[in-house]
């Protein structure tokens, strides 16, 4: 290369030929990561909920639309997110990668001794359960379909957040959701790799997110 200019090495993360199932699709990381994935070259399996029209409509407008997969579900229901889970299969013939990143952040500060209930419920139930069930479900799809030959190991990604490791004042409810988290991973890592000797999973924390 020329003086000031640097060459640029591309990575192949061996995207293609893989499906990627993304929880929260219809959110603004939700969004990135479709489009990250899609990329990439992987087929994405885009699940949304109460942003769901919005998500089909930006979805068509993207060139890679012909490889994505809209559907809605609520991760908080498992049967609807098992649901998903079939048709997506029905669609792809397998899921390789799921990211549960569907989530709820309260925007209202209030401190622990003052929260209504109904709200660290809805919290958790979102935060937490959903990120459950939509392990569950994946876990259930790969029991059934067995591994991938070659070496391509299924791949679980929970999207937590640094109020699971550090917490956050007034908002106890979301961070004690996103700490759940981390046991979830830690005992998941341990049955994965009993459906696939080559899976994993892993628990991202992002902070603050624009």
């Amino acid at each position: 290369s020329g003086r000031g200019q640097r060459s640029v090495t591309v990575m192949d993360l061996a995207l293609d030929d893989t499906t990627v199932l993304v929880t929260g699709a219809s959110g603004g990381i939700g969004r990135a990561l479709v489009g990250t994935f899609a990329a990439e070259g992987a087929q994405v399996v885009c699940l949304g909920h109460k942003g769901f029209d919005d998500l089909t409509a930006w979805l068509a407008a993207q060139p890679f639309a012909e490889r994505c997969l809209a559907l809605a579900a609520d991760v908080r229901a498992s049967e609807e997110l098992d649901e998903a889970f079939v048709a997506a299969i029905e669609r792809f013939g397998r899921i390789d990668v799921a990211v549960a990143n569907a989530g709820r952040w309260p925007a209202a500060d209030v401190p622990f001794h003052a929260i209504d209930p109904d709200r660290v419920r809805r919290t958790v139930e979102t935060n937490l359960l959903g990120a459950a069930w939509t392990a569950r479900a994946f876990l259930e799809a790969r029991a059934r379909r067995g591994p991938r030959t070659g070496g391509h190991g299924a791949s679980l990604v929970f999207i937590g957040s640094t109020a699971g490791r550090f917490g956050e004042r007034d908002h106890a409810d979301y961070a004690m959701a996103k700490a759940g988290l981390v046991g979830l991973m830690l005992s998941l890592k341990n049955e994965i790799v009993r459906l696939d000797p080559y899976g994993r999973v892993n628990l991202v924390e992002p902070g603050w997110t624009a």
